[in-house]
This record gives structure tokens, C-alpha cells and sequence, in this order.
């Protein structure tokens, strides 16, 4: 795709002296960033993954500390970025730290039987962890049971009219809507055969990527869903994204950048199980 060496470049130049990558070019390294940017940029991007392995905590996930909170989401996206033994833990982590099963509520209707996966370990489940739990077993460890409670959470989950909001649908009668970057991450972990919603989804992420197409992070994660899927929204997402780069820059956003490198190139594949 035209555009791409640009955005490759910009991204590896946001890379720290440590190896890792921040939100913003030099700021301290953060996990998510860090284990996209590996992804995104494969060897190219040497001593991210080992920023990552130097981080993984006994039990084997890769989060940070927000004062009280470890947040542990981004242990998903490392165990791509990470090899052997450490890849491992990293999964086994994933598979044993599922979310907390809510009861259900005529205030927040749910399946109540369903965990998902959580931001912090204890808590509830939510659309976008899942969505990198499902993702990271379904690629790396694709006979994970867990596999069956994450894809049943999505389908529960989805706004009525398709789509994903970021946790819930419906909540004190009102029905919440969809967005383009919790809709795109669900769709990348969903596959065609999990039914009707995948199609739902897509038909709503059409119309969702144009609304936000001036955020360069819903822009690029709508284009790796595309991407992942073959949909035919490719060619105008990407034109669009390209477009937006020459622009702003996505105004240094890492993740940003680091979505737009995935879906422009072969982290796609390596995200759908093809490896590094």
C-alpha cells in the first residue's frame, strides 16, 4: 500500500533508548504501546519484545501499575510479541485470568454467566480485553476452551443495531451505541462463522469508520478489521488513513501509528496466527 514506508518510519523513530515505546515519542515506555509497536514493526523493531520479556511479572502478564491498579490488558497483545517460555506465560495467564461473571439486572441486561475478560484482575469484563483475549488464543493457542466464553460474551455484548460499545448494551433502558475502535477490535477477534454479528458488525463499522475517520486510532483499527477480513471497505479506509498521516501525523499517537503499520502490512497476518 502506498504510504506505508512513511508510517513505518515515523513509528520506529517513536521507539525509546530502553527499547520500548510511550503514547508519544519520548515518553516512558508503556506495555500497549510497546507490544503494538513489536507487531507492527517485527524486527525492525529489535528490543521491544525484549522490553516486554524484562517486564513480564511471575505470573506471566505484562501490564503497569496506575496507583492502586495493575492493569494487566495489554498481556494479550505481548504474548505476540514474545517467544518461547515467555509466550507461554503470557498465555497461560490470558487463559487462567478471565474476568468476573456479573449477575445479570434489569438495570444492565446481560448473560450473567459469561466472564469476558477484564482491564484488572477481579473485575468485570469488557469489550476491548476481550476482544485481545479471544484474539490472542484464538492465533496462539487456538484449542484454549476459554475461546467459547469470550466469543459468547462478544455476541451478548453487541449493541442491538450491531456493533460494539465499550462494555454493555442496554443500561437503564437506554441503548448504547457503537464505536469504531471497540467494534473493529471485536471484529478482529470474531471470525464469519461465529454468526450473525460478525455481519451485523461490519455493516455498522461501513458507516461508523466514516463518522470518526478524523481520529487516526479508530481510522486505523477500522482498517485492520477490513484488512483481516479482506472486506471491500479496504481501499477507501486506507486511502483515508494515508490521507490523514500526510496531514497530521496522528498527531504522534503511538498506538496510532503502530494500528496503522499493523494494517497496512503483515501484522494483520501475525495477529490472524501467521506468525512473526
Amino acid at each position: 500500500m502506498t504510504g506505508t514506508p512513511d508510517l513505518r518510519r515515523t513509528l520506529g523513530r517513536a521507539q525509546g533508548a530502553d527499547g520500548g515505546f510511550g503514547p508519544r515519542p519520548g515518553s516512558t515506555s508503556e506495555p500497549e504501546p510497546t507490544a503494538l509497536a513489536a507487531i507492527a514493526l517485527g524486527a525492525a523493531g529489535a528490543g521491544a519484545a525484549d522490553w516486554l520479556a524484562a517486564r513480564q511479572a511471575p505470573d506471566g502478564s505484562v501490564g503497569m501499575r496506575l496507583g492502586p491498579v495493575w492493569n494487566e490488558s495489554a498481556t494479550a497483545l505481548a504474548a505476540f510479541a514474545l517467544g518461547g517460555t515467555e509466550r507461554q506465560r503470557a498465555l497461560d495467564h490470558v487463559a487462567g485470568e478471565q474476568g468476573r461473571a456479573t449477575p445479570n439486572s434489569p438495570i444492565v441486561p446481560h448473560d450473567g454467566s459469561l466472564q469476558g475478560w477484564a482491564w484488572t484482575a477481579g473485575t468485570a469484563g469488557w469489550v476491548e480485553p476481550t476482544s485481545r483475549g479471544v484474539l490472542a488464543l484464538r492465533a496462539l493457542r487456538p484449542a484454549a476452551a476459554q475461546i467459547t466464553d469470550g466469543v459468547a460474551y462478544l455476541r451478548d455484548r453487541a449493541c442491538l443495531a450491531g456493533g460494539w460499545n465499550y462494555g454493555n448494551r442496554v443500561v437503564y433502558g437506554e441503548e448504547l451505541p457503537p464505536y469504531a475502535q471497540t467494534t473493529a477490535v471485536a471484529l478482529l477477534a470474531l471470525r464469519p462463522g461465529d454468526g450473525a454479528v460478525f455481519e451485523q458488525g461490519f455493516g455498522v463499522l461501513r458507516s461508523l469508520w466514516l463518522k470518526e475517520r478524523q481520529g487516526g486510532l479508530s481510522l486505523a483499527m477500522s482498517l485492520a478489521a477490513a484488512s483481516a477480513h479482506g472486506d471491500a471497505m479496504v481501499a477507501q479506509t486506507s486511502a483515508a488513513l494515508f490521507e490523514l498521516f500526510a496531514r497530521t501525523g496522528f498527531l504522534g499517537d503511538t498506538v496510532a501509528l503502530a494500528w496503522g503499520v499493523i494494517a497496512t502490512g503483515p501484522g494483520v497476518s501475525t495477529l490472524l496466527g501467521g506468525g512473526m
